[in-house]
């Protein structure tokens, strides 16, 4: 090899190396920040890697291939390119091809991004020795350290003022990756990873161990740096390995909890069966306290102590037959319809990232007791292998662990054993989740590290041969090569690069005092239209806008800012004319829609007529495409209500409620429909329903319970805007109103002398600076029983 191929082969080696980093990268200047820059980073990364590899196959025609053969014959090899194959024919009968090739930004899969993580394992394999693939772990275990430090910081340390310190909504930890149950799993691989640093550097110890002494004598102090650089990668691959266990705990993660206790029963079985001396006895000790400690455990998970251990306080809540475990029953729900949408299309599925299309057609009224949630994933991997790839995909996916397996059992691999567990764990958790940017990328790796072990087992040295010698063939290679080189440096500008600018562009826009700098942002973020608009527009509008600017009627009454919402508008029918897929783009446009009719300083009904009919078509096609999802009944009855067409919206209202009578919100919104027809009568009768159905009101949102209170308050019915209000104070609802309306029910209370009521509010009120010492005197006064001060203070 030359020296040009040398360095080459090096660039790309780092290339690779980088990789390893893509956990750490944040960008807080786009949308998506825990994933959109670690998405554009590793796939530019990657692309930048394949020009160079290209290149180095190019010019290196007498390449020396020594395990060519060997790789098509390698098992496991042949399974993930069937796995491959499957995602291709999968994406070409995809109901939605162009997002099955392109995939979205937050997931990072489809076709376009399952080649690189496959890229990813063929350069690995031609590229590493035996000495890089553990140089790669290494750096992921370096990375894998940050991670957990900063995971520690966030809980149970709550730490924020130390240099990049996280400030994570979520109570458990998500570290870099922004995710707890991502990072559960990110951190099954680093113990993999860890695992074989450890065992492999053991082995090669002994290995020497016969020309330790020659080697001393030859250079003492390089020896001693060796066995000092030894002995430090064992003991940090213990420390990871022992951190990540107690991360998986914090993340408070189940499915991530039962993967590791599952990945340690089986090989503490093997042990048990397998080992001699010592060890076996160990093993059985600690099977046995394993089974037994998780037999105490569910037998006294209801039991306050497990509140107070992370992990096990999660874990004790799940309750597979209580229906009022939303997490566990939405799940359960979700993979019964999964099993529907595969039956539909068996063989090749409904494409890669098409599972919201199959979740739509195929969701269940049940569904919304328990919350209105989109699912794009079944939270079960074989489940969105089978609807998203069929039985071709299943089989392959499967045939990949089976292989994996299969080479553990067959070769002598470097802590083999567990590895098999840890694969077996991440395979469980993956039954109630789903892969994303993080963990396909550690699959790949562990997968292209098993290949290689192979390959270098059963190594043949071939001799030096051209890679190709006919001048016709080599020209044709010459010619494809560059093309796919050209390709390349095209995917890293447009497929990359201007998308995250367009994500940072849409992200700068809401400088509402400046519509020049607004439009001008807005444009740049949404031209020219790529794969990545899907999640750009949708994500930056509910981000950014929908709220804060639509629902605003401040805004909206100024005209110079309609320039503003017209541009949006138009950005999200262009989505929903290219992919219509999605029903939420739809409802998407049409709250937009509504935001403007609403608020905009219209003239006359003749200027909104068009509009309301816009927003009509759009959620008749959203009933076409979700016909069971009573959501799109909702819209659609609220806009036909807008068109005063009361008698539809009614009826529209009770079949959203027919598909299923216990759905809270069904309920709600046929009273909504029933009020503003002023059917008080009926509309009351309905919301006396959803008060039995819901006493406290849970299953409603925030706004639902506002407009309910009005309703009663606007019918003088105080004692029910007070119950609303003794609720919301008492702890059995969260949800908490206006002050004027405890202001109201501190002077009901006070009228009807009821002491108890009116301590509560006065004490919510005495929360307000301005109103402490009012409060104070109050409370004072009705502790006496001077009620008649009171009664005339309230006069003045």
């Amino acid at each position: 090899m030359g020296q040009s191929q040398f360095i080459l082969k090096n660039i790309i080696k780092f290339l690779l190396f980088a990789t390893a980093l893509t956990p750490l990268i944040i960008a807080w200047s786009t949308i998506f920040p825990y994933i959109f820059g670690k998405v554009v980073f590793f796939r530019s990364v990657i692309e930048i890697a394949l020009i160079l590899f290209l290149i180095y196959l190019l010019f290196n025609w007498k390449l020396k291939i020594k395990n060519w053969k060997l790789l098509v014959r390698n098992p496991l090899f042949i399974f993930v390119v069937l796995f491959i194959l499957s995602l291709i024919i999968s994406a070409i009968f995809a109901v939605n091809p162009y997002r099955a090739f392109w995939g979205t930004i937050d997931r990072g899969e489809g076709l376009f991004g399952m080649f690189h993580y496959f890229a990813l394992l063929v350069m690995g394999l031609f590229i590493f020795e035996k000495k890089d693939w553990f140089n790669f772990f290494k750096i992921h275990l370096a990375v894998g350290l940050i991670l957990i430090f900063y995971a520690f910081l966030q809980h149970p340390f709550k730490i924020y003022n130390f240099p990049f310190a996280l400030k994570f909504i979520d109570p458990r930890p998500g570290s870099f990756i922004g995710n707890p149950s991502f990072l559960a799993v990110h951190l099954f691989f680093l113990m993999m990873f860890a695992v074989v640093v450890f065992s492999e550097k053991t082995r090669h110890t002994d290995e020497k161990r016969i020309n330790a002494d020659k080697a001393i004598r030859i250079n003492p102090l390089k020896s001693a740096f060796a066995v000092v650089r030894k002995i430090f990668w064992r003991c940090f691959s213990l420390l990871i390995i022992m951190l990540s266990m107690i991360t998986i705990f914090l993340t408070g993660t189940r499915g991530a909890i039962l993967g590791l206790g599952t990945g340690l029963i089986i090989l503490l079985f093997y042990f048990s069966l397998k080992r001699k001396g010592w060890l076996r006895k160990l093993s059985v000790c600690f099977l046995i306290f394993i089974i037994g400690f998780g037999w105490v455990f569910w037998a006294t998970r209801h039991q306050p102590v497990w509140q107070k251990i992370p992990g096990f306080d999660r874990l004790a809540k799940t309750a597979a037959f209580d229906a009022n475990d939303n997490s566990t029953q939405t799940r359960i729900i979700t993979w019964r319809l999964s099993w529907n949408a595969f039956k539909e299309k068996p063989w090749f599925g409904w494409g890669p990232d098409n599972y919201l299309v199959a979740y739509e057609k195929h969701y269940e009224p049940g569904y919304a007791i328990y919350g209105e949630t989109w699912l794009d994933r079944a939270h079960n991997k074989i489940f969105d292998v089978l609807v998203m790839q069929g039985l071709f995909g299943l089989l392959s996916y499967l045939g990949i662990f089976a292989s994996a397996f299969y080479l553990l059992f067959k070769k002598r691999i470097a802590g083999k054993h567990f590895i098999m567990a840890g694969l077996v764990a991440y395979f469980v958790q993956n039954l109630v989740l789903f892969d994303q940017l993080n963990s396909d990328i550690a699959f790949f790796v562990i997968l292209g590290y098993l290949i290689s072990t192979e390959l270098r087992a059963e190594s043949v040295n071939y001799a030096a041969k051209p890679l190709i010698t006919n001048n016709f063939y080599k020209l044709s290679s010459l010619t494809i090569v560059i093309v796919a080189i050209s390709f390349l440096g095209y995917s890293v500008y447009a497929f990359n690069y201007v998308p995250f600018v367009q994500a940072k562009a849409f992200r700068e826009s809401p400088v509402l005092g400046n519509v020049f700098f607004m439009e001008e942002k807005l444009k740049e973020a949404m031209y020219p239209y790529n794969f990545a608009q899907y999640n750009i527009r949708s994500f930056g509008i509910d981000a950014f806008y929908l709220d804060q600017f639509f629902y605003n009627p401040n805004l909206m009454e100024k005209s110079q800012l309609k320039v503003i919402s017209d541009l949006l508008i138009e950005g999200m029918d262009e989505i929903v004319k290219r992919e219509p897929f999605d029903v939420r783009t739809l409802i998407r446009e049409v709250e937009m829609l509504n935001g403007v009719t609403k608020n905009y300083p219209f003239k006359d009904e003749k200027e909104t007529a068009p509009l309301f009919k816009k927003a009509e078509a759009l959620m008749r096609e959203a009933v076409k495409r979700a016909p069971n999802r009573q959501e799109v009944y909702y819209h659609l009855a609220f806009n036909l209500a807008g068109q005063k067409r009361y008698d539809e919206a009614i009826e529209t209202a009770r079949y959203a409620v027919s598909l299923n009578p216990k759905v809270v919100r069904a309920r709600y919104h046929l009273f909504l429909m029933l009020a503003l027809a002023g059917r008080n009568e009926e509309a009351l009768k309905e919301l006396a329903v959803v008060e039995e159905l819901r006493p406290n009101y849970d299953g409603l949102m925030v706004g639902d319970i506002n407009t309910a209170m009005l309703f009663y308050y606007n019918l003088g019915m105080t004692d029910k805007v007070t119950e609303f209000l003794i609720k919301s104070l008492d702890g059995r609802t969260l949800h908490k109103f206006r002050r004027r309306y405890y202001e109201q029910a501190l002077g009901y209370f006070a009228s009807q002398e009821d002491a108890k009521h009116f301590f509560l509010m006065a004490d919510y009120l005495a929360k307000f600076d301005d109103l402490k010492d009012n409060m104070e005197v109050l409370i004072d006064l009705a502790k006496n029983g001077n009620w008649s001060i009171i009664h005339n203070l309230r006069k003045i």
